[in-house]
């Protein structure tokens, strides 16, 4: 079974080095056989299930209830910068 690892790399903007490709493709085609394997197998009869209806759970009633104070908030804050929360820079 052929399958395009490399272009499914490019299209997610990953970098793979051919010993990454090599190992992805032999892992990749084994699970497509696997599915392949699924899709033999006679379903006539057997119920679809891919869409269960579950009990739905009770909610909790929508109430307004105090939360923390602002200066609750910040206490417990590693970091601090003004009136808010500090945090690192990651974008230049």
């Amino acid at each position: 079974m052929d399958v395009p690892v490399q272009h499914v790399a490019t299209l997610a903007s990953l970098s793979l080095d051919t010993e990454e490709a090599a190992r992805l493709e032999k892992e990749l085609a084994t699970i497509l056989a696997y599915f392949a394997q699924l899709d033999a197998l006679d379903t006539t009869g057997v119920p679809a299930t891919a869409h269960v209806q579950l009990a739905r759970l009770p909610l909790r009633a929508d109430e307004v209830r105090p939360g923390l104070s602002h200066e609750d908030a910040l206490a417990a804050a590693p970091s601090v910068e003004g009136e808010g929360f500090g945090v690192p820079t990651f974008v230049e």
